[in-house]
């Protein structure tokens, strides 16, 4: 050991006796909307955090208190995300306190950058120097994370809240330098020490009631848009789960659909029809009702379908067919030949029509034939 860590140490106090060491504890980089960084399924059950260990007996006071309050649900809190959940779920609902929070403090802990690259945590450091005014660009030109972030410079418009100020504290509190008592960077200190006078602070304003007067904050997930009901759409009567028109039975439960469905009510589109025995709406393709499996109309009026160039009707069933369909969907006939301009032809190989000037077809390549069709 060098001369110099041999000086830096004899400089330190004496400590009598350190804190038994615990498992690291780890962090990953998706976060979820309950929780500030999730753990992964490997750190719940094996990582336990006996937070009464914890050499911060601010940080202790706080978790218990938040105990008393009924935040946590188990007796004995042995793992960080449980801890991590409770915690911003009081942040949420003390929304109000955050105003009251010491402005010194919090330029103290956000002023020397952002303690890891998760998202939420980046997002939420930013909010609060925002808030007390530190200029974003000199934080981030000092912080050692600035090679590695993608939001560096960046300033968020978005009004910090408790949320934000609990992200960040939680990051400090559940380090693994500060759990197990290990080497610290340089500035750290201060920071855990703004940070412990933090946890008490909010152990203070715990005590006090709501104010009222206070805005709630804007939820961080933009509210889910709500589902129209188009005519025809139907709710079932066994589980509430809403239905389009043309189902049958219902996509949640199975459950029987409506015996019929008027006509004024649904959406119908030309072509469309109603099947005589059952009164199900089936789409113009449809050759048989798929509700009770019976014939559809034998041949649908032109006025009321849109014909395009090489549609067809069946000259044995009267069914119409689309141009694509080489054979009747009803009852398999051939198509009929096209009636061709003079000089079109059809292509031997995939029956695609093209125009006299075409030389090759402009589906498939094929060489046009050496007798071109002249019907």
């Amino acid at each position: 050991m060098s001369f110099s860590r041999l000086l830096f140490l004899g400089s330190l106090p004496f400590r009598s006796r350190k804190p038994p060491p615990l498992p690291s504890i780890r962090f990953c980089r998706h976060g979820s909307s309950a929780a500030v960084d999730t753990v992964t399924d490997a750190d719940t059950p094996n990582t336990p955090l006996q937070y009464h260990h914890h050499p911060w007996p601010e940080w202790v006071s706080f978790i218990d208190r938040l105990k008393t309050k009924g935040y946590f649900d188990v007796e004995n809190i042995t793992y960080n995300a449980l801890i991590k959940v409770g915690c911003l779920n009081f942040a949420r609902d003390r929304y109000d306190i955050f105003r009251s929070l010491p402005t010194e403090y919090i330029r103290t802990v956000v002023g020397h950058g952002c303690p890891h690259l998760f998202h939420k945590v980046v997002n939420s450091a930013k909010k609060l120097r925002a808030h007390v005014r530190l200029n974003e660009v000199n934080v981030c030109n000092g912080c050692n994370l600035r090679g590695s972030c993608g939001k560096a410079d960046v300033t968020l418009k978005e009004d910090a809240c408790t949320v934000d100020m609990m992200r960040v504290l939680l990051y400090y509190a559940l380090d693994p330098l500060v759990v197990t008592g290990g080497e610290k960077p340089p500035g750290r200190e201060i920071v855990d020490a703004s940070t412990r006078k933090l946890f008490s602070e909010l152990i203070k304003l715990s005590e006090t009631a709501v104010d009222p007067s206070v805005p709630k904050p804007a939820s961080e997930s933009p509210p889910k848009k709500a589902k129209t009901i188009k005519g025809g759409d139907w709710i079932c009567p066994k589980c509430n789960f809403m239905n389009f028109w043309r189902n049958i039975i219902c996509r949640q439960c199975k459950e029987d659909g409506p015996r019929s469905v008027g006509i004024v009510d649904a959406e119908m589109k030309k072509g469309d029809w109603i099947c005589p025995e059952c009164n199900f709406i089936n789409f113009s393709r449809n050759i048989q009702c798929l509700k009770c499996r019976a014939e559809g109309p034998k041949k649908v009026d032109m006025d009321e379908e849109e014909v395009k160039k090489g549609d067809w009707n069946c000259a044995q069933c009267g069914f119409f067919n689309f141009a694509k369909n080489k054979k009747c969907l009803r009852c398999c006939d051939s198509q009929p030949k096209r009636k061709l301009n003079r000089g079109d032809w059809e292509c031997p190989s995939c029956d695609y029509l093209n125009f006299k000037r075409i030389k090759a077809c402009l589906k498939c390549n094929c060489e046009r034939p050496e007798a071109p069709a002249t019907q």
